[in-house]
């Protein structure tokens, strides 16, 4: 697999994590480092650039029958974009005060708008291609991308999957399986709404068979854990690992041309579900385009509510 990524954001802790990432996982792939901070982003490269040239001895071979793509930094503005394959968007404001807690992501939301308007205006001069988006509040940067930018609404996903692998990590701890063995998809908003699928979830392919208030609190758990490792690391840190490693996921995917298994990212919404005007976590199979197709799963009232209240709580932020 090759291709060309535009890391937008790339000298910042999730943009570098997810640049090394796919760097390093395909090394066929061409990254591009775009960031403000100019010097930062050549330093990435050039590091990332040697971590590639661990091919060259006997401990660094991975199998990997192209590690010819290159690792370059390049200037922020619409040429960053021009001729890539997929856009990773990862550039956000340093955190503001206030958002250390519970319901954190909002704070992100008056001057992240900005940035939103500034990588909109690079894409509207530009052909369509796929735009991965992973800078906070998801859900709406993502939606003010898609309206800024004028390209189809298929071009966008929101990166949401983080709470899919911690609800992975906590039900697999409750239960004694493998991670790898859980499916609970996450639906709603990247934030306090977001709607687990508690109705779908499976272990090892059987039905997850949970009281309601041990589901309560997986919950909890889910919405609560991200700040927890803030307050662990400093305020200054995030979720890079399992953040960077998932939108690394995202992008190698699309790359390789989609998949036809549904997974729950956030895409703008136009009469799904009964929701139009928001971007929400909703299952959706991916292309090398970008959505290829989004599901509307029979969900159990409760479900469908919190889907319902999950949109008015985006739209009212917004």
């Amino acid at each position: 697999m090759t291709g060309t990524v535009t890391v937008v954001g790339g000298a910042g802790t999730i943009g570098s994590t997810a640049a090394y990432t796919l760097a390093v996982s395909n090394p066929g792939t061409e990254i591009r480092f775009c960031d403000p901070e100019r010097e930062a982003a050549a330093g990435h490269a050039t590091d990332v650039r040697h971590a590639r040239c661990h091919a060259s001895h006997a401990l660094g071979t991975t199998g990997a029958t192209d590690t010819t793509g290159d690792v370059t930094a390049v200037d922020p503005g619409p040429d960053a974009i021009d001729d890539a394959d997929c856009v990773l968007v990862t550039a956000s404001v340093r955190r503001p005060s206030g958002s250390t807690g519970r319901g954190g992501r909002d704070r992100f939301w008056p001057v992240n708008r900005d940035v939103a308007d500034d990588v909109a205006a690079w894409l509207a001069d530009a052909d369509p291609v796929p735009v991965v988006a992973v800078t906070n509040p998801i859900d709406r940067f993502l939606a003010r991308l898609h309206a800024e930018s004028g390209w189809p609404r298929e071009r966008f996903v929101g990166y949401s999957l983080s709470e899919t692998a911690r609800m992975a990590d906590a039900i697999a701890r409750e239960v004694g399986a493998d991670p790898a063995d859980v499916d609970c998809p996450i639906l709603g908003e990247h934030g306090e709404a977001m709607v687990p699928a508690f109705s779908r979830a499976t272990v090892e392919g059987e039905p997850l068979d949970l009281p309601a208030d041990r589901r309560a609190e997986l919950l909890d758990y889910t919405k609560s854990v991200p700040y927890e490792i803030i307050a662990q690391r400093g305020a200054e840190h995030s979720s890079r690992w399992v953040s960077g490693r998932g939108a690394a996921l995202v992008v190698d995917s699309i790359l390789e041309g989609g998949t036809d298994e549904p997974i729950c990212l956030s895409t703008p919404l136009a009469g799904e579900y009964g929701i139009e005007g928001v971007s929400l976590s909703v299952p959706v199979t991916l292309t090398g385009e970008g959505v290829g197709e989004i599901l509307e799963w029979g969900l159990p009232e409760a479900e469908r509510e919190g889907l319902a209240a999950a949109a008015e709580s985006v739209r009212e932020k917004t």
